[in-house]
């Protein structure tokens, strides 16, 4: 049996979640860049889809720290927070993206 295999699947189920979102985060951006073509559209489709290169990249940062942890017997709850805020940071200029893209649509529209 695993060692705390509970907690183990919890990072790997947490780790899953921030990959779907970030492909779906993906594909939104390709679905722009395919839209008919407006200098909003190329921007913000690219943008899209290297910020959501960014959060694979985190989310696996996030998933091996919590991983060491795990094994290691120590969860360090102020590791564990500046995580998180990163996760918001990035979440944040996803939202600002698309914000500004939708703006740019009502603008031209």
């Amino acid at each position: 049996m695993i060692e705390r295999l509970q907690e183990h699947t919890a990072n790997e189920r947490t780790y899953l979640a921030w990959i779907r979102t970030a492909i779906a985060i993906a594909g939104f951006g390709v679905l722009i860049e395919k839209l008919p073509s407006t200098p909003n559209n190329t921007w913000a489709g690219l943008a899209l889809v290297f910020l959501s290169a960014a959060l694979v990249l985190m989310a696996s940062l996030r998933s091996l720290v919590i991983r060491k942890q795990i094994e290691g017997d120590r969860l360090d709850r102020a590791s564990f927070g500046r995580i998180e805020v990163l996760f918001s940071a990035m979440l944040a200029l996803l939202l600002l993206t698309v914000f500004v893209f939708l703006l740019g649509l009502v603008r031209t529209g």
